[in-house]
């Protein structure tokens, strides 16, 4: 059956395609559900969510329980299991000449077929060299930073993922040797090394249920903050959103602990426990750095009572403990790693954030700026990534304008909300790859709360509808990420702007309340006509009384 060019066949163990063009029908069908939710009786429309959440969950996982309980994403875990558990030796540069030395040394010249190319990184950045460069490389790091033993170790791992993983087929690995390498933070390399030490490759799909138990865990939160029904929306959107797709939940390693963690920090807010909160959320900063910018709007709030002579001290709370556990984190990542390290890494991310090695998995307003509709390419041309360039100072012109617009319209919002919406400066101001963009789960957060407001219905709507949209284009267009990328770089400004003008509308109309309020009191008080307020009665007249 098709419908809208989409391939909606419904069989046991559906191909992605197939699940994502479903994913479709399910956005629609919540659409509706929200549209209604105000008129219809609460036990059916929990019911319906209910039901849903249930069938986008299945359809996450394509009908397939071997899915779930047996296949992982050697893609993902040749990076972040291989870095983590061999980081002393491999540092952030040297991943990929390790992996070809060692796949030339076993049945050479090369087990999987290869381009000439691989992505060589050092303190300059990153840059295509030939694949002899990198075995070279290799066979240096195998000599000088490896024991034997621990080389042997490392040869194992590597071979057991190449060659007897689900996913490593030719095209992925030319793919791999040319990505970016391992990413993975300072504290994140900390925090991950011990689990991938203790388990062994042979079980390595052990390590993928760590993310399904942080992300049921952290709806948990939610529901516990909120109530079941913006549990069930938060579980939905994990179920649908495009930037689920890759890596499957329980196929990768710790890819979403900062997601959970902003999850549970903001139902803390909900509950008024800020130094909870602010731990979260120096945690999942220390692990991905960008989730830092979802105290914008907390600190906004702040700044704006402090015009007022006011101050939140919930607010320096969350802030202090932010700060607490931000610097215990990191310093006990420099006592273990060095402080070259995290230098290193800084290096590493700057060059990588670049507008010359972007690519066309990146949303972010600088994508939506050049972007005029069209249908081709499906990467990102070396013009666009001039223009990209040449427009910093426009965007960041915009950027600037709409989070302080954006700031002063928190100055009313509750703690949570304010918390909520650090999405908006993290797309204003980065480039960032589709999968962070699951962090759009705090806003669906906030809308699925209270959608008696009509401002959440609409922001419920707009998120939907862009998951609608972006599984819709992957599943009719798939040839043409630009396209996808680029409109919903669009779709997402729009949400932006309006989201921004509509909280700066509700904090006027929450001031000039306030205003009419006072006004009344004093015209209301005695003063307020010119007679003179009575008197207490004198001890004198009580007694001739």
């Amino acid at each position: 059956m098709e419908l809208f060019g989409l391939d909606l066949e419904f069989a046991i163990g559906l191909s992605r395609g197939q699940s994502e063009a479903w994913k479709v029908v399910i956005c629609l069908a919540t659409m509706l559900l929200v549209m209604g939710w105000r008129w219809l009786p609460r036990k059916l429309g929990i019911g319906l969510l209910g039901g849903l959440t249930l069938w986008a969950t299945v359809n996450y996982a394509r009908y397939d329980t071997e899915l779930v309980e047996s296949k992982y994403d050697t893609y993902d875990l040749m990076h972040y299991y291989l870095n983590a558990k061999y980081f002393d030796e491999l540092g952030y540069y040297d991943l990929y000449p390790a992996c070809l030395a060692a796949d030339l040394d076993n049945d050479g010249p090369y087990f999987k077929k290869q381009g000439v190319l691989y992505m060589a990184q050092n303190h300059a950045g990153h840059g295509r060299m030939l694949i002899e460069h990198g075995v070279e490389r290799g066979q240096w790091v195998r000599e000088h930073k490896f024991t034997p033993e621990r080389w042997d170790a490392f040869e194992h791992d590597f071979l057991v993922l190449q060659r007897t993983g689900p996913s490593m087929t030719d095209k992925l690995w030319r793919q791999m040797i040319i990505d970016h390498g391992y990413n993975g933070t300072p504290a994140w390399t900390v925090m991950a090394r011990p689990f991938a030490q203790l388990v062994d490759v042979e079980n390595i799909k052990l390590l993928g249920y760590l993310d399904l138990a942080l992300l049921v865990a952290a709806t948990g939160a939610v529901a516990w903050a909120y109530g079941g029904p913006t549990a069930m929306f938060a579980w939905l959107f994990l179920m649908v959103t495009y930037s689920v797709r890759w890596p499957t939940i329980t196929w990768a390693f710790f890819r979403y602990d900062y997601v959970a963690a902003l999850m549970v920090g903001m139902a803390a807010l909900k509950k008024g426990h800020h130094a909870i909160a602010g731990l979260l959320t120096a945690f999942a900063a220390t692990m991905r750095f960008f989730p830092a910018m979802w105290l914008y709007g907390p600190g906004m709030k702040g700044f704006a009572g402090l015009t007022r002579k006011k101050v939140h001290k919930p607010l320096l709370v969350l802030a202090g403990a932010f700060f607490v556990g931000a610097i215990a984190i990191e310093g006990a990542t420099v006592a273990v790693l060095g402080s070259d390290t995290v230098e290193v890494h800084f290096e590493n991310m700057v060059d990588h954030n670049s507008s010359e090695q972007l690519s066309s998995r990146r949303i972010g307003l600088a994508l939506a700026l050049p972007y005029r509709g069209e249908l081709n390419p499906k990467f990102i041309e070396p013009e666009r990534k001039e223009a990209i360039e040449a427009q910093k100072p426009l965007r960041y012109g915009i950027a600037v304008i709409v989070m302080l617009l954006l700031g002063w319209g928190l100055r009313r919002a509750d703690d949570d909300e304010t918390y909520a919406l650090g999405f908006i400066p993290f797309f204003l101001l980065t480039t960032a790859s589709y999968y962070y963009y699951v962090t759009r789960i705090t806003l669906m957060m906030l809308h699925a709360s209270n959608l008696k407001k009509p401002r959440n219905v609409v922001g419920l709507m707009m998120l939907l509808g862009i998951e609608l949209f972006g599984n819709w284009a992957e599943s009719v267009h798939g040839g043409h990420r630009v396209y996808l990328i680029g409109s919903t770089a669009w779709m997402l400004s729009a949400y932006v702007l309006l989201m921004t003008l509509w909280f700066n509308v509700e904090a006027h109309q929450a001031d000039r309340a306030d205003t009419l309020k006072a006004d009344a009191g004093s015209s209301g008080s005695p003063e307020s006509d010119g007679a003179k307020p009575p008197t207490a009665p004198t001890q004198s007249a009580e007694a001739a009384g």
